[in-house]
């Protein structure tokens, strides 16, 4: 009975070491799992920082070329000024611009101005994205109805934004909602082929395989169609963008906004006044560019 004692206290204390053995292995595979997942975290860390680095080189890069080719702009535009090509009333000097300028700021022209033309761009050009979406996704549903819809719209989308000017000017009058019929008129029929088209281009395997995973309805346009069609919705809308804001500039001066960028245009032309025309020219550049670079640009 003694020897059994001890042969049983025996067998307890090696099952023991074999588990603080095993506790210990464990500890050591968490502690290298853990040391590894801090390695990976680190170097995830170190490759997230050099490439905000080099993105911020690549912009500092771009804003040194942009104040550069400014620069030299503004040096060769002084320069003809100078020598005299044309007469002042005609060309006038960055400095005069500059002075245009400044008269618009202190007397809130430009500013009301730039406020209202946003107002109307967004206006038309969310009635642009509403409208042409769901007339694409009709165009989808109903294969007939797209085939036919979407020869006119091609044909449309090349129609000149201008043209639509003297059609809504007899159809609805000199006012704002004339103004924005021609923008979502000169900008839909984008956003329209390129919903259609975007999601037409999905491959048929893509489908399949989200309908053999039970996929349908609402969950398949929404978690597969959308997605995938989004590049083309993506470059659709700017390229509706691009058409609506020139459409805009255009029929505020043709429709004689009282109040907006092209009024500032309009008001120019009749008292001559080429310094306030370049201003307004630099305004709608540096629109365009601010749009371009800072929202559609993140956006892609």
């Amino acid at each position: 009975m003694h020897n059994s004692s001890i042969d049983d206290t025996k067998s307890t204390d090696g099952n023991d070491d074999r588990f603080e053995k095993d506790n210990i292995s464990i500890n050591e595979e968490l502690y290298s799992v853990e040391e590894t997942e801090s390695q990976l975290i680190e170097k995830d860390k170190k490759n997230r920082f050099a490439f905000a680095l080099e993105k911020s080189k690549i912009n500092l890069d771009e804003l040194a070329n942009s104040i550069f080719f400014i620069t030299v702009f503004i040096g060769i535009w002084q320069l003809i000024y100078l020598i005299g090509i044309w007469p002042k009333i005609s060309l006038p000097s960055p400095l005069m611009v500059a002075e245009s300028f400044y008269e618009l700021l202190q007397n809130n022209m430009l500013i009301l101005s730039i406020g209202t033309t946003m107002y109307r761009l967004a206006i038309g050009f969310i009635i642009s994205i509403v409208i042409g979406m769901a007339v694409g996704l009709a165009m989808v549903k109903f294969p007939g109805f797209g085939k036919t819809m979407g020869s006119f719209a091609i044909g449309l989308q090349s129609f000149p934004s201008i043209a639509w000017v003297p059609f809504a000017i007899l159809l609805i009058g000199l006012n704002d909602v004339g103004i924005l019929f021609v923008v979502v008129l000169s900008s839909i029929f984008s956003v329209m082929i390129s919903t259609y088209s975007g999601i037409r281009n999905i491959p048929i395997i893509y489908i399949r395989a989200a309908k053999n995973m039970g996929a349908k309805g609402f969950h398949l346009f929404r978690y597969l169609m959308i997605p995938a069609a989004t590049p083309a919705l993506i470059g659709g809308i700017k390229q509706a963008w691009s058409f609506a804001w020139h459409a805009l500039i255009g029929a505020e001066i043709l429709m004689a906004a009282s109040i907006g960028i092209g009024h500032i245009l309009l008001v120019g032309r009749e008292f001559q006044s080429m310094s306030q025309i370049i201003a307004s020219m630099i305004t709608i550049f540096a629109l365009g560019m601010i749009f371009d670079r800072i929202i559609f640009m993140k956006i892609e």
